[in-house]
């Protein structure tokens, strides 16, 4: 029974959920606390470029991990 179980194949299944998981949610993360602090220094009337510009990469960078997602999963093989 145990020799139909492919555990390399179960194993890669773990960490890519996990991986994908944690980044995804990090990426998302960082976007929010990047406009959130920009929005802070806003008010405080000073410069908010940096925190703008990891906002607007960081969720760059996550709606490519949803896109890339999404395809992967739709792929036929």
């Amino acid at each position: 029974m145990l020799a139909a179980i492919d555990f390399r194949g179960l194993g890669e299944v773990i960490w890519v959920s996990f991986v994908a998981g944690v980044g995804v949610t990090v990426l998302f993360s960082l976007a929010i606390y990047g406009f959130g602090r920009a929005d802070e220094q806003r008010r405080a009337g000073e410069a908010t470029v940096g925190y703008v510009a990891l906002a607007i990469v960081a969720l760059v960078v996550f709606g490519a991990a949803v896109v890339y997602g999404v395809a992967v999963m739709l792929e036929k093989k």
